[in-house]
């Protein structure tokens, strides 16, 4: 979904994940509680109230500041048959008439009911094209999209945004954009928290090619390191006046 007349650059995408979508769905238009909505997505309430939660801010930004809203990514299941429209080429549930251009018969079954879905985005701070060190002074971050059989389908680049990585808005951010795990080389305790407080999944201790290290991740050979770099608490990061950073051990 894109706003019409926008004047300009196309300004950054929010992404919906599909799960956030349901719950909007669920409660605010089928009018469910949330302990129902959890019910029928057979997830706990807490869980429902978060993903609801983030959802919500992710519907908030779009509207308010004119940005594109996407519906991707995620993990989630389909009880009944997914088709592919020979006419339109979307993807779509409806087995009589694809919803986008109205298509009627003939379309291609591309997978069984209750096939489970997994489309993830995985962020990675980087400085030339590998990972950089210092979390909170990267020059960008690299956002790799993963298709539903975990393979790279697609990469993008996100400017690192002004400032020490916790105290800025890089998490919310790439909460927006559907990432949810972060592969860092060092990383304070405060970005850490902030990053797993907008649901993104912290893996330190990562070196290297971005793409080696993301396929390092998918092949299961790296898990977070339990390093912390120790700025906030020694006063050595650069912004805070200190000469340096270091690895807590």
């Amino acid at each position: 979904m894109h706003p019409i007349g926008a004047d300009g650059d196309t300004p950054e995408a929010v992404s919906l994940r599909y799960d956030e979508y349901e719950t909007i769905r669920l409660i605010d238009h089928e009018g469910l509680t949330q302990a129902e909505a959890a019910e029928r997505m057979a997830i706990s309430r807490p869980t429902c109230t978060r993903i609801y939660d983030h959802a919500r801010r992710a519907v908030a930004a779009a509207l308010v500041e004119g940005r594109p809203l996407h519906i991707e990514g995620g993990r989630f299941s389909h009880p009944g048959h997914w088709y592919r429209c020979p006419h339109c080429r979307r993807t779509h549930a409806e087995a009589a008439r694809c919803p986008a251009c109205r298509h009627e018969g003939n379309f291609e079954t591309i997978d069984q009911p209750n096939t489970v879905y997994s489309m993830e985005k995985i962020a990675l701070p980087t400085r030339n094209d590998a990972v950089d060190d210092h979390f909170g002074h990267c020059e960008c971050y690299s956002i790799f999209t993963l298709d539903a059989a975990r393979r790279i389908a697609g990469r993008e680049t996100l400017p690192a945004a002004a400032g020490c990585g916790c105290k800025s808005d890089i998490a919310p951010r790439l909460h927006a954009m559907g990432v949810t795990v972060m592969l860092a080389g060092n990383m304070g305790d405060g970005a850490r928290n902030v990053l797993q407080r907008n649901g993104i999944t912290v893996v330190r201790g990562c070196h290297g090619p971005v793409e080696a290290v993301v396929a390092a991740y998918l092949a299961g050979t790296i898990s977070d390191s339990g390093d912390a770099c120790a700025h906030h608490h020694e006063g050595s990061c650069p912004e805070h006046g200190g000469e340096g950073w270091h690895i807590a051990r």
